[in-house]
């Protein structure tokens, strides 16, 4: 243990050599730094977990294209309007402190500036999921009154979701500089939120919060030496990591530890959750709400048929009718108590390794399990709270807009998502090389399902799921009640894209 530790501590600091440059330089006459690292949603994933990315068959794609056409916008002011409400800083520092991900914030911004000739302004505006109406209405109130007071806006998935369902946003598939072909924009967002040729919002490296929102299993170390359970490494690795594989180990696991024979809070289980985050396994069995691969977007017949049905009835089950596992309402607790030992698996967002750096627990981390083994690769669901970019429709300049936009995220490629990701996550809080390893899987299996960014505009799909688990009515009666509704709000909503 001693020997590890001093490894990937040296590894901590060789890593901090490396990317000492990312947030010490960045002049625009400068050749920027090429990383090898799958970006963002961008990657394939083998049952053996190797990442194979696209869009990088050589080192002229990970350049921009202003490496070798520089632009001058003479000074413009480009306001971004952003969401003072998110989770973690991605759009402004005041000054450099001597924090990796702080620092490459602000060298991201000075380097974009000075490479395009324009002078950042920020406005804010709550824009959470519980603030998203007004985060539309302070838009909409700028278009209405024709003073085009934003170049930019950014603010939570569910946020600029309902800006585009409202018609206020800017096609980016009519952006000259935007260059979607490059590996910081990813091709599973592209693919899934462009239709009719449009598209109103990205996201990618661009966002910080697309890494910290990326949902992963954690489990207990101790627990699978001591029940002497399977590998959780092995079993990723050779493709057999499934929902019925996590269910499995966690039998048997239940301990009435305050001796008051009923099952309840403080027990130990096989797995404690919290409802929110119950969705990890819809997502991280390959279903996704909206299939937009035909002419027309259509809910998924995976959504709405059988495999969504078994998936419901044997996670509720696991829940309600066994004692191997335990809902909460209040996420805070479920990580305490995976903390104090209490659970021999969690899933959660994969920031909570962050808030685990000075606790004793040893753990490791590994991506959400597959639905079964013929599933080709795991997929990782995002948390919600990531942010969407987008350019409000009456932008009288989108040209520089999206130069900006793809200045940012290759900047952010070269400079945020490696301080964050490779240190922040993979060493600083990874207690070992294979969990670092684990992130590599998660990050390039990560799903971005348009009926999930639109799904308050389409009337709750899905928060549906959740309600299936916890609630008395089946997945079956759910749909029968909820499918017409369903799409007839979805055909209210694609006029936006006609």
């Amino acid at each position: 243990m001693k020997t590890t530790r001093i490894s990937r501590t040296i590894c901590l600091l060789l890593a901090c050599l490396v990317l000492l440059p990312l947030v010490a330089c960045g002049k625009s006459e400068e050749t920027p730094e090429v990383t090898t690292e799958a970006p963002v949603g961008e990657a394939t994933t083998s049952a053996g977990g190797d990442a194979v990315t696209e869009n990088t068959d050589n080192a002229d794609a990970l350049y921009d294209r202003f490496q070798l056409e520089p632009v001058d916008f003479g000074e413009e002011e480009v306001t971004l309007l952003y969401w003072s409400d998110r989770e973690h800083e991605e759009f402004y520092v005041e000054n450099q402190t001597g924090d990796l991900v702080n620092d490459a914030i602000y060298m991201r911004n000075q380097t974009v500036e000075e490479r395009l000739g324009i002078n950042f302004a920020y406005a804010t505006e709550k824009g959470d999921a519980s603030n998203e109406k007004t985060f539309a209405a302070k838009v909409n109130t700028s278009i209405s009154a024709g003073d085009h007071a934003y170049d930019l806006v950014a603010a939570h998935s569910y946020t600029i979701g309902l800006c585009a369902t409202q018609d206020l946003l800017y096609n980016l598939s009519d952006i000259e500089y935007v260059d979607f072909e490059k590996p910081w924009w990813p091709d599973k967002l592209i693919g899934q939120a462009t239709i009719n040729d449009k598209l109103f919002f990205v996201s990618g490296d661009i966002s910080a919060n697309v890494i910290y929102m990326m949902y992963v299993t954690f489990f207990n170390k101790d627990m699978v030496e001591t029940y002497k359970l399977e590998d959780p490494y092995t079993l990723v690795e050779n493709g057999k990591w499934t929902v019925d594989k996590q269910l499995e180990m966690c039998k048997g696991l239940y301990s009435d530890l305050n001796g008051n024979g009923a099952k309840d809070i403080g027990d130990q289980y096989g797995q404690y959750a919290y409802t929110l985050h119950l969705d990890s396994f819809l997502w991280g069995s390959d279903i996704i709400v909206l299939d937009t691969s035909g002419d027309t977007p259509v809910f998924s017949a995976d959504f709405l048929g059988e495999k969504t049905l078994n998936l419901q009835e044997k996670v509720k089950g696991f829940f309600y009718d066994t004692s191997d596992g335990y809902l909460l309402t209040e996420n805070s607790k479920v990580s305490q108590h995976f903390a104090a030992g209490l659970s021999l698996f969690w899933n959660d967002r994969c920031r909570q390794a962050i808030s685990f750096a000075e606790k004793e627990i040893n753990y490791g981390i590994i991506p959400i399990p597959k639905y079964d083994e013929s599933q080709e690769n795991y997929a990782t669901l995002l948390g919600n709270p990531f942010s969407l970019y987008a350019i409000p429709k009456d932008s009288v300049t989108p040209d520089m807009a999206g130069a900006v936009l793809e200045c940012m995220a290759s900047e952010s490629y070269r400079k945020i998502s490696p301080a964050l990701y490779e240190v922040a996550l993979k060493l600083k809080y990874s207690q070992d090389d294979v969990s670092a390893k684990m992130f590599d899987i998660a990050k390039s299996s990560v799903v971005f399902d348009l009926g999930r960014i639109l799904s308050n505009a389409l009337s709750g799909p899905a928060s549906t799921w959740q309600k299936a688990i916890t609630g008395s009515v089946s997945w079956a009666t759910t749909i029968k009640a909820q499918e017409k509704p369903w799409n007839k709000q979805l055909e209210k909503m694609l006029q936006v894209f006609e």
